[in-house]
């Protein structure tokens, strides 16, 4: 018996102890870490700032005529997040996805990313 439920067998029994786990990670991190709407914040800033970096590099490189022309079309990436790499190197910063199978992450990826879509594709056909 788990929480009050019975489960019938070890397979469910892993399932509910792994969404416990996963509860009170969560619960740890919002304790000590940040908020979610903090997290969403801080995740929306990295991806602002990655979408203009990128979109500049990408309107620069492709006026590049020359391998030094190339190489300045990166300097603007470069500043804005070239630090990344040396901190991850020297192992002042890992991030979460480093400390997970890589498989189980893209795994997450693929069916969030998949879930989503069939939502917003079943909303489109009823409209």
């Amino acid at each position: 018996m788990e929480n009050g439920i019975e489960l019938d067998t070890t397979e469910e029994q892993l399932n509910a102890r792994d969404k416990q786990s996963k509860m009170i990670l969560r619960n740890e991190i919002n304790y000590y870490v940040a908020d979610t709407d903090s997290m969403v914040g801080t995740t929306s800033d990295l991806t602002h700032l990655l979408l203009n970096e990128l979109s500049g590099f990408a309107n620069k490189l492709s006026q590049a005529n020359s391998l030094a022309e190339m190489r300045t079309s990166v300097a603007s990436l470069k500043n804005a997040i070239g630090i990344i790499e040396g901190k991850v190197n020297g192992n002042e910063l890992i991030f979460p996805y480093q400390v997970k199978d890589p498989s189980d992450v893209i795994e997450e990826v693929v069916q969030r990313a998949n879930g989503v879509s069939q939502l917003i594709q079943e909303q489109s056909n009823q409209e």
